[in-house]
């Protein structure tokens, strides 16, 4: 019988739940050498501003050293329904300038972001990473965690935060 607590997915939580306000976040980048995929998961909580035009643009940055040039890249997303409703949208491609999160109106929500470990690699990149850019927010509840689905199963997972796995 397998252990349901170890899995083979390694989970990494790479932005604590917390208010981000209207701070600008880069996330620390995640290693994906050793990932068959990947997916990046957003859950938002209250998203405010007084002008709704303020959206949060959510991007994936790549890059070929966890300190080497950043470069957007275009990747697939599924935005979910109302907490505890278990629906989610469409899946969705989104270009290298990403999607938007509006505030009210994406209260709430969680965003399952594909990205290909594979296609990363073919470009020579070996890290991801998410970026959230505000114009004026005023409070952005929000917490981020990477899910590898590992290329090697094993019962102690490979370190894929970017630091350690060098």
């Amino acid at each position: 019988m397998a252990n349901p607590f170890a899995g083979y997915d390694n989970i990494v939580c790479f932005l604590a739940p917390q208010d981000i306000g209207s701070t600008a976040t880069t996330c620390p980048y995640v290693d994906l050498r050793n990932a068959q995929k990947a997916f990046f998961l957003l859950q938002f909580g209250a998203v405010t501003s007084t002008t709704v035009t303020d959206d949060w643009t959510i991007t994936i940055e790549a890059a070929t050293a966890e300190d080497g040039t950043e470069a957007a890249i275009a990747f697939r997303y599924r935005e979910s329904g109302a907490v505890g409703a278990n629906t989610w949208g469409a899946v969705t491609t989104a270009a290298t300038t990403g999607f938007a999160v509006a505030p009210d109106e994406d209260d709430n929500k969680g965003y399952l972001i594909e990205v290909d470990p594979d296609e990363l690699a073919a470009n020579d990149y070996r890290y991801a990473r998410v970026v959230l850019t505000d114009v004026d927010s005023e409070a952005t509840l929000v917490a981020g965690f990477a899910f590898l689905e590992a290329r090697y199963k094993q019962t102690t997972h490979i370190s894929a935060t970017a630091s350690a796995s060098a």
